[in-house]
């Protein structure tokens, strides 16, 4: 990989995008050139419509079809997400980058399992990385836990359901924080639902996306139960230079030890 083709703008042509969640959209996207293509879930790229450019996360790579996977949401009044929602087949954009680590190029080696905890479209690249892993023969069990408000805003629950019946060592829990009283799923935050279905935390690799307050609050509060800076990956989505509240710190330690019911 060299500096030159990193930064050329790339033509990419949208193959098909449909929505998967309110207001949530998975865009796919071919890049017809001869460069390299060494992209992977979680690797960051810029896209660029016109004179309109963004950062978005990679959630699927297939280097075969020359495809990529985005998952984005729609802002009303956006600059760029409005434009990309009503794209269809051929529409041409650009593309150039190659940031941030791919999500299983980071994983400890010497981490027993893997546990992914995401806020809203965050569980894009967690899904891509654990279809990947699972692909590829990844031997370690898989558990991503996702945070929402309300059952509409459930992002690839129909993927990552069919994920999970196909793969036994996977599993993912949503959890939402305005449920209907039809939910029979988990309640809450991600930091007050997630930590006692947890059992051993240091013995996991935790990948956090999403909410720069979730991060900052889960990355303290893991520390404070001994799990490993390694073992530790993470990208912020939005709120970046949010700080942790050392309550709440305390607080989702100390449901990480609390055996479940």
């Amino acid at each position: 990989m060299t500096e030159s083709w990193t930064q050329a703008w790339r033509e990419a042509i949208v193959t098909d995008t449909r929505p998967v969640g309110r207001g949530a959209r998975l865009l796919h996207l071919m890049v017809p050139d001869e460069l390299p293509f060494p992209f992977q879930p979680g690797h960051v790229v810029s896209l660029r419509d016109g004179a309109v450019r963004h950062p978005y996360t990679i959630c699927q790579a297939d280097p075969v079809r020359r495809r990529l996977g985005l998952l984005f949401r729609v802002i009303p009044g956006g600059r760029l997400t409005p434009a990309l929602d009503g794209a269809g087949p051929g529409h041409r954009v650009e593309l150039n980058g190659l940031h941030h680590a791919p999500v299983l190029e980071g994983i400890a080696p010497a981490a027993a399992a893997v546990v992914g905890l995401s806020t809203g479209s965050g569980i894009g690249p967690l899904w891509g990385f654990a279809e990947q892993a699972l692909d590829q023969g990844f031997h370690r069990p898989i558990s991503l836990f996702a945070g929402f408000r309300e059952e509409a805003d459930l992002c690839l629950a129909a993927e990552l359901d069919e994920l999970q019946a196909a793969h036994p060592g996977f599993r993912w829990h949503p959890t939402l924080t305005r449920p209907s009283g039809a939910w029979q799923g988990l309640r809450g935050r991600v930091g007050e639902s997630a930590p006692a279905l947890i059992p051993e935390p240091r013995a996991c690799h935790f990948h956090l996306v999403g909410n720069g307050a979730m991060l900052a609050e889960m990355k303290a509060a893991l520390a404070l139960c001994g799990v490993p800076s390694e073992q530790v990956t993470s990208e912020v989505f939005f709120n970046f230079n949010a700080e942790a509240d050392p309550e709440t710190v305390r607080a989702i330690a100390a449901r990480f030890s609390t055996p479940q019911a």
